[in-house]
Parts: structure tokens; sequence; C-alpha cells
């Protein structure tokens, strides 16, 4: 069974196409540093220039571990559409994550990883060390900066976008964002910015829709060009992007752009990333 490992998006309410960027490249770990009880940074240089749009809102990247049968990394080919196709197998082995930190002039990556005990991404983040090496099939961003009013809403899994996003935030964008995260210590210290607006949450059983409830509390009738985006695990998202379209039912659909990072207790693969 083959599948697209990338979907070709066409969005024309966006003053430009959003774009993909495919290279089948080998980053290699350069500099690894623990960030928080949560996190785990790795530095990467990559063989080939990779291409991330300064323009592109929350950007994330497709990272290919090695088969731990045969320790070889096996890159998808392109048909005859320019479209990936990639078996089963390849699936299993690939990942997406979020886009941290980019320097274009040393070719430079970096990838915050999300500390859990199991799973393939983290297991081999927390092994890593200096040298070793990851697959990484392509860059792409959905969603691009055309001077809307942004809220940006996520849990644990979606800090690295969220702050990525907020650090390259266009002077002629406004943002706010509401983000909750598991410890105090994963807090982030973000630059100044008057036009940006920070709302941290750590997380407490006692109020398990401390961040719905936040989103919801702030009325955002009176903004004409708002886009809500979200990644978070997938109960959650469902549950916001219902909340907003009860609550604004005018807004054009492709003004709610909230993504399911993580399902709990599957795998990625496993789940829609949007339902």
């Amino acid at each position: 069974m083959m599948f697209l490992l990338y979907q070709q998006y066409k969005d024309h309410h966006m003053q430009e196409k959003p774009r993909k960027a495919i290279i089948n490249a080998l980053l290699t770990v350069i500099k690894v540093e623990q960030l928080s009880r949560s996190f785990l940074r790795l530095h990467f240089s990559c063989d080939k220039p990779l291409m991330v749009n300064p323009r592109w809102i929350c950007p994330h990247l497709k990272l290919l571990f090695a088969d731990p049968l045969t320790g070889e990394i096996t890159f998808p080919q392109l048909d005859e559409n320019n479209k990936i196709m990639v078996s089963d197998r390849i699936r299993q082995l690939a990942r997406s994550y979020s886009i941290r930190g980019y320097d274009e002039s040393t070719n430079q990556l970096i990838i915050d990883f999300a500390i859990h005990s199991q799973g393939l991404a983290t297991v081999w983040a927390q092994k890593a060390k200096i040298g070793d090496q990851v697959g990484i099939v392509g860059t792409a961003g959905k969603l691009e900066f055309d001077n809307q009013f942004l809220v940006l809403m996520g849990d644990i899994s979606a800090v690295p976008s969220i702050c990525y996003t907020l650090e390259n935030l266009p002077s002629s964008q406004t943002a706010l964002a509401f983000i909750e995260v598991n410890h105090k210590t994963d807090i982030v210290d973000l630059p100044i910015n008057k036009n940006v607006k920070v709302q941290w949450f750590v997380k407490d059983l006692n109020a398990p829709n401390q961040l719905v409830d936040a989103v919801m509390n702030i009325n955002f009738s009176d903004q004409d060009n708002i886009l809500f985006w979200g990644g978070m695990e997938r109960s959650l998202a469902q549950q916001l992007r219902h909340s907003i379209k009860d609550k604004y039912p005018n807004l054009e659909p492709n003004a709610i752009q909230i993504t399911s990072y993580w399902r709990e207790g599957f795998a990625e693969g496993e789940f829609k990333h949007r339902d």
C-alpha cells in the first residue's frame, strides 16, 4: 500500500501558494542540549541546502530514521508527477517535527524533541551523540504570514513551532499565543515584542480545560483577518476546534487551522491529524 508522504496544500486565501521542499538528505548531530524536563535540543548540519521560507507559519519537516533491522536509511522516491511515494515500511520510520531554528548561512538546523519513555524518535534523540545521523525528506509550510491577527494555541508538543513563529514574526504581524506546558522549566524566555502577547499555563489536573477556557474568554469578533492556529493532542484539538466554530460561526473554514500533533496511545500514522 503506497501513500503520499506529503500532501500538496492548496489555499486560495493565502497571498502566495504554500510550498514544500523535498531534498532527501542526511542530518548529522553536531550538538546536544538538555533544555528542560520535557525537551532535548539537537543541532544538526545538513549535507544538502535546505529550503525554509521565512514567511512560513509554524513550518515542519519530515525525519526518516534508520531501519532497526538493517541500520540503513532508505529514502522515498518521486513519481512521474513529482510526488513522494513510499512503502508502509518507510512510513513507519518517518516522523514529523517542527523546525525550531535554521541558519541558512551555515545550513544548520535545530529540532527540539519532546522526552518520552518510548517512541521511535524520542528514544533515538535521547541516545543521540555527536556524529549520529538521521534522514530528512523535506521541509514544508502550509501557511504564510499575510498580516493576519494570529492566535497561536498549543500544548507541550507545539512549543517549538509556536516559539519559532513568534521569534520570526514580521513587524507587521500581531500575535496572541496560548501555550500549556508540563513543567515551569518548559516556559521559554521569548524576545520582547510589543505586537506579541503570550499566556503560559502549567498543566494542572484540577484545571484540564484551562487552555480552552483562556482562548474562549477573549472576544475576537472585531478581528476581520484572523487566523486560529493550533497544535496539540487530538482530544484537545477537537474540543478547541468545535468551541471556536461554535463561538464564531461566520468564520471562513481556512481561518481555523488546528492540527492533532499527537494522540494518546497512538503512533504517528495511526491517527488522523485533522478530524
